[in-house]
């Protein structure tokens, strides 16, 4: 399992890419663990994203694709990256160019 201090230098190196509005690193569950945005926005995106998490993974399951290791979800105000892992799922809110 990664360490607090870990998630903290991995939301400051991705908060400081260009375009970045938001990193929240959260569990399989969708309790979010370390975020840098505003609270109540973290565990709405949170709860949302590994809904989605989950129903990608059994999607490509099911499809015999192999494993899930990273999507795209492309929105009018930019876009949201995911990288799901083993024990925790990456989120990264990127605002367009």
């Amino acid at each position: 399992m990664i360490s607090q201090k870990q998630f903290q230098a991995t939301l400051k190196k991705l908060a400081g890419f260009e375009g970045v509005r938001g990193v929240i690193i959260t569990n399989n569950e969708g309790l979010p663990l370390s975020s840098d945005i505003d609270p109540d926005k973290t565990e709405a995106v949170a709860a949302l994203v590994s809904s989605l998490v989950g129903k990608a993974t059994q999607t490509v399951e099911q499809l015999e694709e192999g494993e899930l290791n990273f999507f795209t979800i492309d929105t009018t105000k930019g876009e949201i990256l995911v990288a799901p892992e083993n024990d925790y799922i990456l989120i990264v809110l990127k605002g367009k160019k």
